[in-house]
């Protein structure tokens, strides 16, 4: 579930900016990032503590909706 990122603390990138929830708890977040590569300008990353740290744990996307798709399938907690 998306929750948008400036009703929980206040966000950098606005409406553009989400956390990713799952049972009420922030486990990432995936924005519209101003750095990002042009042709993928979404970016997704895991921030829960049960997923071990790696670099795989992030990425760009085209869309904010393939950006979800990304998040589910690295995210070992789903």
């Amino acid at each position: 579930m998306l929750k948008p990122a400036d009703s929980h603390y206040g966000s950098a990138w606005g409406e553009n900016d989400y956390l990713v929830l799952r049972d009420g708890e922030v486990v990432g977040r995936i924005m519209a990032h101003p750095q990002a590569p042009k042709e993928r300008p979404w970016f997704g990353t895991i921030t829960a503590r049960e997923q071990p740290p790696s670099i795989d744990n992030r990425g760009y996307s085209d869309t904010r909706e393939q950006a979800m798709t990304d998040f589910k399938s690295r995210f070992s907690g789903r």
